[in-house]
């Protein structure tokens, strides 16, 4: 008679490894598959499906606003098992020790939290980010216990130039046999081929076309439905185009009100399928592909692999019954998450802003023609111009102000980490606010406090709230004088309340944005990128008005 184990468990399984649905019996101990088999068991379960457990490809846990074990309670009963994240977010403010810290919050969760080493602290020297993350730094935290990989490597330039110090970075991954992650928007031809040597994943297509070339040239390529950047309507019929194996699932961002409702990856996995890609094939991108990109132990459901599965009772909508982790059933159902971290608080540090502050003076009449980034969305700006008003109170000098005709508002980037002070002021089209301000300290990757909107005056209300609170999410409307506020004290950035009280503070602030007009794609969330100048085509960061493609400063008035 067979050794009795822990769990048996009876579905239709699919099978990763051979892309075929197979019924099983599956039997597991001590957290581990030991047989496909009938065994006596302590627990048995039916149900209709088993896959193995989702991993997410590439997210940054930042990005919900909260810390990994209030994450990890969110997103595995939906069947996510695993993430690969990247913390260059928490990187960018306090730097490789509260790295460390973020990481090692995961002890206090069942998720499988595995780090990529952020590889660009900071993003580009165009900006003033709060720490720096050295080629020896990075070394030291490719050895750390949940390392996998170099984090994705944005800094482009610097690649294809030869810099010493980032491809020392990449060696040190490479030394170790760990993957290299890229970041590649955009690029095309021989500077995509030369990026190919030493990349080894991107996520950042936007197009099929991109992605089918970045696939062409080696690269492993993750299909991305996030919060903020939904690609995967207009990428998926690469699947058929490609090795599908070579593809993989990931958000990139979920926002803290996504993975309460609806989890993390399992909703790409759950959309790719309504577009017609193969349960199985969809399954595999959000399981084998990534643990073979990482070389994870996990990500199959096969004899001597960790017992992390999903059981469902209908696949193609991903009904989900009961998750596996390390054998254990459903192991958040009862789980009270802590909400602290040993990750730094006290990091929002500039001087209380006036009105003058965040506004451009100009000594000559109006109007004046400007530079403005415009958000255009799924992370992207383009570059237009407009035609914006001089005004000036009594006593004060001339400045540029908004142009509501044609949605053009002023912007501000207030660094925020007790380095140099410095403000950058441009103007932004496509926000939609009728009124008020809204701001955030969540400003990918520097992470300094940005604002915008339609007078000075509210931009400043905004800015100051945000250092009372020492960070956050912020929306002021001048309509009832309220300012409605999201409270991100850990790093700027994350919450140190429960995920149930951050997703209706979160709702309440999109609510606020959305009373004083806010029509952008991705919403105030949108704002947070709008500094992210490393993504084309131009971008306000405090020291000023950045032309991406060219790496360099450019002038907001053109006249």
């Amino acid at each position: 008679m067979s050794e009795p184990v822990d769990l048996l468990v009876r579905g239709t399984l699919v099978d990763v490894n051979t892309g075929r649905l197979e019924d099983r019996a599956i039997a597991v101990d001590d957290g581990e598959i030991v047989a496909f088999e009938e065994r006596p068991a302590a627990r048995e379960i039916e149900t209709a499906y088993v896959t193995p457990g989702l991993i997410d490809a590439h997210t940054h846990v930042e990005a919900s606003m909260v810390t990994i074990p209030q994450y990890g309670a969110a997103v595995v009963p939906h069947g996510v098992t695993s993430v690969v994240h990247d913390p260059h977010e928490i990187a960018n403010v306090t730097g490789a020790e509260d790295v460390r810290n973020f990481s090692a919050d995961a002890a206090d969760t069942p998720l499988k939290a595995r780090m990529t080493v952020p590889s660009s602290v900071p993003a580009s020297p165009l900006q003033d980010a709060g720490a720096t993350v050295d080629a020896d730094a990075v070394a030291a935290l490719l050895d750390a216990e949940r390392a996998i990989a170099l984090g994705e490597v944005m800094d482009l330039p610097a690649v294809l130039d030869g810099d010493e110090r980032t491809h020392a970075k990449i060696r040190a991954a490479r030394e170790r046999g760990l993957t290299v992650d890229g970041h590649v928007p955009g690029v095309t031809g021989a500077p995509l081929q030369e990026l190919a040597r030493y990349l080894d994943t991107d996520h950042e297509s936007v197009t099929r076309e991109e992605a089918r070339a970045k696939a062409d040239a080696g690269f492993r390529v993750y299909l991305r439905e996030g919060s903020t950047s939904k690609n995967l309507d207009a990428l998926v019929d690469v699947v058929d185009e490609v090795d599908s194996r070579r593809l993989s699932l990931c958000s990139d961002d979920r926002s803290v009100v996504d993975i309460l409702d609806r989890g993390g990856v399992n909703e790409a996995v759950e959309k790719a399928i309504a577009l017609g890609v193969d349960p199985v094939t969809a399954v595999q991108m959000a399981t084998i592909n990534t643990a073979e990109a990482y070389d994870l132990p996990f990500g199959r459901v096969e004899p001597g692999a960790p017992a992390d599965m999903v059981l469902l009772s209908d696949l193609e909508s991903w009904d989900v019954e009961h998750v596996v982790v390390d054998g254990v059933v459903d192991p958040t159902a009862d789980e009270d998450p802590p909400t602290e971290s040993s990750v730094a608080t006290d990091t929002v540090t500039f001087d209380p802003v006036a009105p003058s502050d965040l506004a451009i003076e100009h000594a000559g009449p109006g109007p004046v023609e400007v530079c403005v980034e415009s958000a255009v969305g799924s992370f992207r700006t383009e570059r237009t111009t407009a035609s914006v008003p001089v005004e000036s109170a009594a006593g004060e000098d001339s400045v540029l102000t908004a142009n509501g005709e044609v949605d053009v508002l002023p912007m501000a980037v207030i660094e925020r980490h007790g380095g140099p002070g410095t403000i950058g002021c441009g103007f932004v089209h496509n926000l939609g606010l009728d009124r008020g301000a809204i701001g955030t300290t969540i400003a990918h990757d520097a992470h300094n406090c940005v604002v915008a909107g339609v007078t000075h005056e509210a931009m400043a209300t905004v800015a100051n709230r945000l250092r009372e609170v020492d960070g956050g999410l912020a929306v002021y409307d001048p309509a009832t004088d309220a300012c409605t506020t999201l409270p991100l004290p850990v790093a700027g950035m994350l919450s140190d309340a429960p995920i149930e009280e951050t997703a209706r503070a979160f709702e309440a602030v999109v609510n606020a944005a959305d009373d004083i007009g806010c029509t952008v794609p991705g919403g105030v969330l949108e704002l947070s990128y709008l500094a992210l100048e490393v993504i084309p085509e131009v971008r306000l960061t405090n020291n000023g008005l950045v032309d991406v493609e060219a790496g360099e400063y450019v002038d907001v008035v053109l006249e």
